[in-house]
């Protein structure tokens, strides 16, 4: 057996104990709960103890690991849901960062970085790794709707909208390298809802009216224009328009328009109504 072989099966046989661990501590308190009486305190602290005690030597484990193979999926993956149990968020970002740039082509991963500096307070950098998301994957929604989302929350609408705009712009070149690269429905749709929150109301219906221009089947902008037409007192526009929405859109999205049809102006969400209320709100959807 030569040396790279040995060590293989010395990390393979870590991740196999450390995972098997993980996954006895994970079910037996669940079991544990159902048939067991109430226990006191003192006993409960016991287990939180026990419990974190264990987590700390499968990080260990985790972390001889990396030592060997930095790059190891398996291992970083774990470290970082172990530290979070613990509540060390902060630590987190070390192995995300790696996992982000050892699989570019896993966005998912560095999304997850972004949150992670979100979730610190620190949308400087969170901004950041979204736009790495965007260099290599221009149309990737959730990344787009964050960093819309980073800008408005900043004040910054006009780079809000920039982003969205330049990303239309390119799109036609983007999507003849690599089809379907870029959803510019569903752009135009994030847009057309920056617009709305602006109080923008001629750029938003001219957002929505190119929408369906592009594809009269999506009800997005139908119910997008409806929402606006309230807002402007025309109450009898607004109704075809939720009516027509409510006609085109799929069966999962009719209770969403019919909801929305049924709100004052005043009450309106500036929200995508292409997603179910427990979606992803960083995903629409293209009908």
């Amino acid at each position: 057996m030569t040396q790279r072989t040995a060590r293989q099966w010395i990390i393979n046989g870590v991740l196999i104990v450390v995972t098997l661990s993980f996954l006895g501590i994970s079910i037996a308190p669940l079991i544990g709960g159902i048939f067991a009486p109430t226990k006191p305190q003192e006993a409960v602290n016991a287990n939180q103890n026990a419990e974190q005690e264990r987590i700390k030597i499968q990080i260990e484990g985790f972390e001889a690991v990396l030592k060997s193979d930095p790059k190891n999926q398996t291992a970083l993956i774990g470290l970082v849901n172990l530290r979070n149990q613990l509540g060390k968020t902060k630590e987190t970002i070390e192995p995300l960062q790696t996992l982000a740039d050892a699989f570019p082509d896993q966005p998912e991963y560095r999304m997850t970085l972004a949150r992670t500096y979100v979730e610190l307070k620190d949308p400087k950098n969170a901004l950041a790794e979204y736009r790495k998301i965007l260099t290599t994957k221009p149309g990737f929604i959730p990344a787009l709707q964050s960093v819309v989302s980073i800008e408005l929350t900043d004040k910054r609408p006009e780079a809000a909208i920039g982003i969205l705009q330049d990303t239309l712009k390119t799109a036609e070149t983007a999507n003849k390298i690599q089809a379907n690269t870029v959803d510019t429905g569903s752009v135009r749709w994030i847009l057309g809802e920056v617009y709305r929150q602006q109080n923008r109301l001629d750029d938003a219906i001219a957002t929505y009216d190119q929408m369906i221009k592009e594809n009269v089947k999506d009800f997005r902008p139908y119910v997008g224009k409806a929402q606006l037409r309230q807002v402007q007192g025309k109450d009898d526009d607004a109704k075809k328009l939720f009516d027509k929405g409510l006609e085109l859109a799929p069966a999962e999205f009719k209770d969403e328009v019919k909801r929305l049809a049924s709100l004052s102006p005043q009450k309106q969400p500036f929200t995508n109504p292409a997603q179910p209320p427990s979606s992803n709100p960083e995903t629409p959807k293209k009908p």
